[in-house]
């Protein structure tokens, strides 16, 4: 079961969520009490409502590929958790306002990514084989 958020980070997600809604092609939806953020069709980034993605005061990011050098970064920042479920998604602890500046540089490093990540997956709802 997914962790309810805690009260400070009501607040502080809500101003992560109001950053990452001003840059180009964003848009969200609801995602099990939190908020996903896309850029185009490609998920980069969850921010909790009602719930939290790992702990009552962390938010979460997407990396498809994660480079040597960004790995180290990733290990040597002590608010990163790697997602047991998922190698791709990355929560990041929010233990205070003065995390969330670091918060939203590893966001911004997720939209970067979901730039250049082209969704692999398209959807066949609707084709049709042709028949002679």
């Amino acid at each position: 079961m997914l962790p309810r958020i805690a009260e400070e980070m009501q607040q502080w997600s809500a101003m992560l969520g109001t950053e990452l809604a001003t840059w180009p092609a964003v848009t969200t939806k609801p995602m099990f009490g939190m908020t996903a953020f896309y850029r185009g069709e490609q998920i980069f980034a969850v921010l909790p409502k009602t719930r939290a993605f790992e702990t009552a005061k962390s938010v979460a990011f997407r990396l498809e590929k994660i480079s040597d050098k960004v790995a180290q970064e990733l290990k040597a920042d002590a608010r990163v958790n790697f997602n047991p479920i998922g190698s791709k998604w990355i929560s990041f602890e929010v233990d205070d306002a003065k995390d969330l500046n670091a918060a939203l540089e590893w966001m911004a490093r997720a939209y970067e990514a979901a730039r250049k990540t082209k969704s692999s997956t398209k959807s066949k709802v609707g084709r049709r084989k042709k028949t002679q």
